[in-house]
């Protein structure tokens, strides 16, 4: 069954004065909008780091936030005891991906495994 919510048009989403509002605007101030609405919603994401660290199976060694993508070293899930498991260390990039329905994920792409030089 579909959420009434979201049978609603946009506007009835929205306070009445607000919708007068924007309905005044000219297209340059509609798109000054749109710009202020996307920071707001990037401002309250939950940080990209924060979402990496509960999502990763494994141990994280490193978070590089390059903007666009942000590349992730970990080691892959504890599946024995040997010391070749324990150095592989796998690189992912990792971005977030929004879906039809509004919902952001995180998208992860294993690029390889390397091994690690530094041992604990």
């Amino acid at each position: 069954m579909s959420d009434p919510v979201d049978e609603q048009s946009v506007p009835d989403q929205l306070p009445d004065s607000l919708v007068k509002e924007l309905d005044t605007l000219g297209s340059a101030e509609l798109r000054v909008v749109h710009e202020y609405v996307e920071q707001r919603l990037t401002e309250s994401q939950q940080p990209i780091e924060e979402q990496i660290l509960e999502d990763a199976e494994g141990e994280v060694l490193s978070i590089e936030d390059r903007g666009i993508y942000t590349l992730v070293r970990k080691r892959p899930p504890s599946q024995g005891d040997s010391e070749r498991e324990t150095r592989l260390v796998s690189l992912y990039q990792v971005t977030r991906e929004r879906h039809p329905d509004g919902e952001e994920t995180l998208h992860w792409s294993f690029l390889g495994d390397v091994h690690d030089t530094n041992s604990e």
